[in-house]
């Protein structure tokens, strides 16, 4: 009898939320790339340019920190900018420290900040908005940048998310990428695909590094 009301209560609970998560993962568009390199869980991907919208936070942790800028970026692509316009969400959120942009001119400062615990925490807009076409963020918080093509290495993962798979995804990428003759050329970024919603077993992460060949021609 228990079994029988656990079966009724249950199963179409984890169908609705089965359901949701594969309507999520089709109604997020990710960004543009092409797999130049693959092994498992591991590649190596050539992006398109894109338009981000990205806000600092500080936070103790990577995971925290894509938490606390989550609110503000939503906030915005829901109708927090000056027309009052809604942009669709995207698919991954990333968060990574802040200052790496110019670590090469001022790394004590980029090392400072990013020890600190200050994290840039990003949105990746939709293909159809340009610079001119965006809606301006209504918060002083939320910067609109252009971001060029580059190549990145990732690693998935799923399920839960902590530190030490992070630091293992880290590992593993960077054996990979030298490996394939690819240099590191900054640092590291975790991209959240999911949405709170999505049952955290579910849930898919990647680590990311931007590398170069390391025999450019």
């Amino acid at each position: 009898m228990i079994a029988t009301v656990l079966k009724r209560l249950v199963l179409p609970a984890l169908a609705l939320t089965l359901a949701a998560c594969a309507h999520a993962e089709e109604t997020a568009p990710m960004p543009a790339f092409t797999v130049i390199a693959g092994d498992g869980a591991a590649e190596i991907r050539a992006y398109a340019p894109m338009i981000v919208a990205e806000v600092t936070v500080e936070a103790p942790s990577v995971a925290e920190a894509a938490s606390a800028g989550f609110r503000p970026l939503a906030n915005y692509i829901f109708g927090g900018n000056a027309p009052r316009q809604k942009i669709a969400m995207t698919s991954p959120v990333t968060a990574a420290p802040k200052g790496q942009k110019i670590a090469m001119t001022a790394p004590v400062t980029a090392a400072e900040t990013a020890a600190a615990g200050s994290y840039v925490v990003r949105f990746i807009m939709p293909d159809e908005w340009t610079m001119d076409t965006l809606p301006a963020p209504a918060s002083p918080e939320i910067r609109l940048v252009p971001m060029p093509g580059r190549t990145l290495a990732a690693y998935r993962y799923t399920g839960s998310d902590s530190e030490k798979k992070r630091a293992k995804a880290e590992a593993a990428l960077r054996a990979f990428a030298d490996a394939g003759g690819y240099t590191v050329t900054g640092e590291p970024e975790w991209a959240g695909y999911d949405a709170p919603f999505v049952p955290f077993f579910l849930r898919r992460y990647e680590v990311m590094l931007p590398v170069e060949p390391a025999n450019k021609e």
